[in-house]
């Protein structure tokens, strides 16, 4: 009894990676300021320039169990990129590396394709579950939010 109590309370809390973020197309919900990463209540937009997330439907990324993602942008700009995250509740980093453009020219995006782009290239933080993911600059007073839209359908 003790031993089985000592192996509950040493287990650290940690979110499943997998079915969070893979099996599925994130969309773009916006763009977001925050005073307090575990609060939402304490989010608010940065944009008010898109009417709905009809507008940035072709925001997108897509996570592969392999550990590559793949980023669609309008203009049919399209890059991969290793992807890597850390479930540990205390913690849940996240980060991408080794990008590699498919199609289009990452360097002629403008507007939101262009701000989505920098920003995942300093995501170091992630918050979510598989309705939902916030990715979080290292500051963690800016994020994207993405949805799953399958879910809402």
């Amino acid at each position: 009894m003790v031993l089985c109590l000592a192996c509950l309370t040493g287990c650290d809390r940690s979110d499943d990676i997998e079915s969070i973020f893979t099996g599925k197309v994130w969309h773009l919900a916006g763009f977001y300021q925050t005073t307090d990463w575990d609060n939402p209540n304490m989010s608010h937009p940065l944009h008010s320039d898109y009417n709905s997330h009809s507008d940035l439907s072709a925001y997108n990324i897509t996570f592969f169990t392999d550990g590559t993602a793949l980023i669609a942008l309008p203009q049919g700009c399209q890059l991969t990129a290793l992807w890597a995250a850390d479930g540990n509740e205390r913690h849940r980093t996240f980060s991408f590396s080794e990008w590699k453009t498919v199609s289009g020219d990452p360097a002629r995006l403008g507007g939101h394709a262009k701000q989505m782009l920098d920003q995942l290239k300093r995501v170091s933080y992630y918050q979510g579950n598989s309705y939902y993911i916030q990715l979080f600059d290292d500051s963690k007073r800016y994020f994207m939010q993405f949805a799953d839209l399958s879910k809402y359908n």
